[in-house]
């Protein structure tokens, strides 16, 4: 049973976020995941595996070799409609892949990965899994910190005395600059994929992962 590691960066959660090993079975009920109801057994709550791609096979039907935080390497088998060719444009070798709901699904080649019937269940994000969690860890880091903002590129602080004035990047709104030469370098520097990283570490964390009230899709 996954257990919660105490951390305040959302995708370190290991009940939300769960690596595959902790994923409930597709043939059990995990009372960490399901509660009983008056239907039968309902979710109690949302989870997300994370994983990212190694490689990717198939020509019939495309199949994901991914590695998740742990770094076990497991299959994701798109059994989609259209067997998964839609997302072939944005399959790459280190980008993350994100499976709501994912469950533990024997193979028929007696493999254990994660089976995706419905196509809103599963996106892919342009950064590798080690960038969207460093992102995670910044976002949580920086709603602790109550120093003054610091430029992203330069590291000159927010100052009132000395008109130094930071404006946010207006698409991720998490790293600020101090004009637009700063941040023009800083695009180059690294931030063009932080910035993807951190506008889905908001995505997540606008969500209330805690408390099951309807299936969640991208």
């Amino acid at each position: 049973m996954p257990e919660s590691n105490g951390s305040k960066s959302l995708l370190r959660n290991s009940v939300n976020f769960p690596s595959f090993s902790d994923l409930p079975d597709e043939n059990d009920v995990d009372l960490t995941y399901y509660d009983e109801g008056p239907r039968g057994f309902e979710p109690s709550q949302h989870w997300c595996f994370l994983g990212e791609i190694v490689d990717s096979y198939g020509l019939g039907r495309i199949l994901l070799r991914v590695k998740d935080k742990d770094d076990q390497v497991v299959t994701i088998g798109l059994y989609t409609d259209d067997r998964g060719h839609a997302l072939a444009p944005q399959i790459k070798q280190g980008h993350t892949v994100a499976v709501l709901y994912g469950e533990q699904h024997g193979f028929l080649d007696m493999s254990v990965g994660i089976r995706v019937e419905e196509p809103s269940i599963i996106k892919i994000i342009p950064c590798s899994l080690e960038q969207l969690l460093k992102a995670s860890d910044d976002v949580a880091a920086r709603k602790l910190n109550s120093q003054p903002r610091c430029c992203g590129s330069c590291g000159k602080k927010e100052s009132t005395p000395d008109n130094t004035h930071l404006r946010w990047c207006s698409r991720c709104k998490q790293t600020s600059y101090c004009g637009e030469v700063c941040q023009r370098k800083a695009w180059v520097d690294g931030h063009k994929t932080d910035c993807k990283a951190f506008v889905w570490v908001q995505w997540f964390a606008a969500r209330n992962w805690g408390v099951f009230n309807g299936y969640f899709n991208f």
